[in-house]
């Protein structure tokens, strides 16, 4: 196990007094969106009762993403505040990518990149569209028994695993159980939440892990053509640029990623659009408007509420501090309803012209999320293939409500009927 840095150590036990507002994370979890709007106006960040720090307002979250004063937190310290046991799970943590700084993360983050490239990841719009086209088949098929269908369990949360496994060279029926794993660990990636399942968490961790290494195994002793993703990470360790261990920890980081934030937006962005009957109608055949709806539905409900780093010194911003030794929540739910980067922010606007280059929802800088490409042609051919196979579909009851506020967001349900 990698040990954290001592200096990450250090700033913990010595904190200085500098205080940012107290909110507490029940008031948060009520409603972000109103206590964002309220702090926002009055001071840059908060804190909440466990001395982590929020910071609210879209120039200092920019800005911060790579500012040096700030680094991303080390696995081993995540492990130990987390309260997560040794084994499968702690190990997964503090071998990822996402847990990593310097030259750890850039050598584990590199042999993916070139995979999932936008120009490389844009080969897979056929498979992806076949993938959707093919759960929307079940899903009418369900329709045919049911007044009403579960669009997150039909659609939205098989569709990432499924495409995963092409990416993995897996047999399609495995995809569902890999899936499940994904959803019981995926919690650990996020802050702790009451009554969270520990033991689930390890269980996903232990299955999705071992998963992997059979993958990998199987890739090694497979003849060509291979997967090109499982291929890249086999060069990676037969050259000892990663180990085995690390190898399997990428693309189970990878997997995680990739499923657990993408199901959580494509049933949030169905639910905004069903609301705008026109733009559903005419998703179908316009893939430049998909493109479009999928860049403000991204900035208006993310399926990711923050970005987590960690304070090396004091920073001083303006009207407010964040003490050294803390936990730093760089909001992006609450920057990107920030009214001085966005025009009537809480309005969903689908020509919208003031979103940035590029789009907070995926962090910035060297952490800047790998799997940006695939999520959004994932996002844009499932909602194309919803509206041009099920152009009637609409909400059978009240909108879903996504939960959360950093980290990985939470939708329950979506049911729909047409």
């Amino acid at each position: 196990m990698t040990a954290s840095p001592p200096n990450l150590d250090h700033a913990l036990n010595n904190r200085p007094s500098a205080q940012p507002p107290l909110v507490r994370a029940a008031e948060l979890e009520r409603d972000p969106h109103a206590v964002f709007r309220h702090w926002r106006a009055k001071a840059p960040v908060i804190q909440r009762e466990d001395g982590a720090c929020l910071v609210l307002r879209a120039a200092d979250v920019e800005a911060l993403l790579t500012d040096p004063r700030t680094r991303q937190i080390d696995g081993a310290l995540y492990t130990r505040i987390r309260g997560v046991p040794p084994g499968p799970l702690q190990d997964l943590l503090v071998e990822s990518l996402l847990m990593s700084e310097g030259e750890r993360h850039r050598r584990r983050r590199t042999p993916m990149s070139r995979v999932l490239a936008f120009r490389a990841v844009e080969a897979l719009r056929e498979t992806v569209r076949s993938a959707a086209e093919g759960l929307i088949d079940g899903v009418e098929a369900c329709r045919g028994a049911e007044a009403e269908v579960d669009l997150m369990t039909t659609f939205c949360a098989p569709l990432p695993p499924r495409v995963m496994g092409q990416l993995l060279g897996a047999p399609a029926d495995e995809a569902k159980a890999f899936a499940h794993w994904v959803y019981q660990v995926s919690p650990a990636f996020a802050p702790a939440l009451p009554g969270e399942d520990m033991a689930a968490m390890v269980d996903g961790a232990t299955r999705l892990t071992a998963y992997v290494e059979q993958c990998l195994a199987r890739a090694m002793r497979g003849p060509a053509p291979r997967s090109e993703l499982l291929d890249t990470m086999l060069a990676a360790i037969a050259t000892d640029a990663l180990t085995q261990a690390e190898a399997a920890a990428q693309l189970v980081t990878l997997i995680i990623g990739a499923s657990d934030t993408t199901r959580a937006a494509m049933a949030v962005q169905v639910g905004l659009l069903l609301d705008k009957r026109q733009t559903w109608g005419s998703l179908g055949e316009d893939a430049d408007l998909t493109r479009a709806a999928v860049t403000e539905a991204l900035r208006l409900e993310p399926s990711v509420g923050s970005v987590p780093r960690f304070s090396m010194e004091e920073i001083v911003l303006d009207g407010g501090t964040i003490p050294a030794g803390r936990l730093v929540s760089l909001s992006t739910l609450s920057a990107m309803r920030d009214p001085a980067r966005f025009a009537d922010p809480d309005a969903f606007v689908v020509d919208r012209a003031d979103h940035p280059r590029w789009h907070l929802v995926f962090g910035g800088g060297a952490h800047r999320c790998i799997g940006e490409a695939l999520a959004r042609l994932e996002l844009e051919e499932g909602l194309m293939a919803l509206s041009r196979r099920l152009p009637g579909l609409r909400l059978a009851g009240p909108a879903p409500k996504i939960e959360g506020y950093a980290g990985i967001r939470r939708i329950d349900g979506l049911q729909v009927t047409w």
